[in-house]
């Protein structure tokens, strides 16, 4: 395995998990170069040709890249598969590491700013939405209980009065309820849905995640299970 000695190292970054697909070149924490496209169409056969058109307009080569890193989701499952399968091809075939990252995660590192309790809020189609809580203390965000699906309503019903900023597209209904209510807590963030970026730089950070080796492999974060239905005993 490569490990570099420079702290500046050179990361691949890519998320699939979502229709807002993007890659991001960064040194260390610095985002070099990003390309967002946002399709209903999988990323599959646009993919390999749009990293390889951001590192040449980059000027970078492929052979000097350090680290790849790829969002595990949540999401779409054939998304998800798409990137973590490509990125851990990239890193077997460079000999570099390859961690793989929440997009929950780089949402709430987002706001990594913000003292308090963080709530990230994700869309899950089906009308469903992802949810995480998050505690940020002194630019450090770590999580504090494990993903679920929820549906809008009983979120609003649990999250009612809390204080938390949510954080999450602003698309999604029930930030735009909270918006609009204009109630003091909990708090609506919008956030940046393109998490190649966000992605990248906590990968730079996360060397203890940092896989490497022959048979690199990654576990993706689902939360909804195939062919999901709606629970009889809802939250």
């Amino acid at each position: 395995m490569i490990m570099p000695e420079n702290p500046s190292i050179r990361i691949l970054a890519l998320d699939t998990s979502s229709a807002r697909g993007s890659i991001a070149l960064l040194e260390g924490k610095g985002v070099v170069a990003e390309l967002r496209l946002k399709s209903l169409e999988t990323h599959s056969a646009r993919l390999l040709r749009s990293i390889g058109f951001l590192l040449e307009s980059s000027g970078w080569l492929l052979k000097e890249v350090n680290l790849v890193a790829a969002g595990i989701g949540p999401g779409s499952f054939t998304g998800i598969r798409i990137g973590v399968a490509t990125a851990l091809g990239l890193a077997q075939s460079l000999n570099v590491p390859f961690v793989g990252i929440s997009g929950l995660d780089a949402l709430a590192n987002q706001v990594s700013f913000l003292e308090g309790g963080i709530g990230v809020v994700m869309d899950a189609q089906r009308s469903q939405l992802y949810y995480a809580e998050y505690i940020s203390r002194h630019g450090k965000v770590r999580i504090t209980g494990k993903p679920e699906l929820w549906y809008p309503p009983d979120l609003e019903i649990r999250l009612r009065k809390r204080h938390l900023y949510i954080v999450g597209d602003c698309g999604i209904r029930l930030l735009q309820d909270l918006i609009e209510s204009q109630v003091s807590w909990p708090r609506p963030i919008g956030a940046d849905m393109f998490l190649a970026a966000g992605i990248g730089k906590l990968a730079s950070s996360r060397k203890r995640s940092w896989k490497s080796g022959d048979y690199l492999s990654a576990e993706p974060l689902y939360i909804r299970p195939p062919d999901a239905l709606r629970p009889k005993d809802r939250k």
